[in-house]
């Protein structure tokens, strides 16, 4: 299994000491306390529409994962950020308002124990091969889904999922033959998940 995922994306040769592992952990806990902070506080107005949507999260959460050293790191470095953010977002809830979702909570909880997994192979996303294009296409394809009805509705929320999506399309293929692979599966993923709505299955 290792071997072939090796064959997407090699494992750069980086060594870091223990204490800069620490403080880019660190920097990413801060992040997630940062952003759920934010998200609560703004919550209602147009930028909490923005930060408390489920495409906001898959857009920085996969900037997080491809840019970490290694998939492993990528997975520690997704669930670290999501965990983060969701106990700050609620734990302020509770504090400002006294009110505590339970049922939004889980749902974001379990996301957050599966982001693990999702970090791991998004990290490969930006290697070569359709395997590669798969990884890239699956936050690509829910950002599609989330944002495709601000064709209709201009709605500015949607606008940015599809923002985000066009920026993902950019930056995760390595090279030119990657775009073909990864648009071909955003396409008919796309469709996939729109048409058995896969989409709601998700808290938002």
């Amino acid at each position: 299994m290792m071997i072939l995922l090796n064959e997407i994306r090699e494992k750069p040769i980086i060594i870091l000491r223990t204490h800069q592992k620490v403080l880019r952990l660190l920097l990413i806990l801060l992040s997630g306390a940062v952003l759920g902070l934010i998200a609560k506080y703004t919550d209602g107005s147009e930028i909490g529409l923005i930060s408390t949507g489920l495409g906001f999260w898959i857009f920085i959460t996969t900037l997080i994962a491809v840019s970490s050293r290694s998939p492993e790191a990528a997975a520690l470095h997704a669930f670290s950020f999501l965990s983060t953010m969701l106990i700050v977002y609620y734990i302020y809830s509770m504090v400002l308002f006294g009110f505590f979702p339970r049922s939004y909570f889980l749902a974001w909880g379990v996301i957050a124990m599966l982001s693990p997994i999702g970090g791991y192979f998004v990290w490969y996303s930006i290697g070569l091969g359709w395997k590669a294009a798969a990884f890239a296409a699956l936050p690509i394809s829910l950002l599609v889904v989330e944002g495709y009805s601000f064709i209709y509705t201009y709605s500015f929320t949607e606008g940015i999922d599809l923002l985000a999506a066009l920026i993902l399309f950019i930056i995760l293929p390595s090279k030119k033959k990657q775009y073909l692979l990864v648009l071909s599966i955003v396409i008919g993923l796309s469709l996939v998940i729109d048409r058995f709505g896969l989409i709601y299955y998700f808290p938002s």
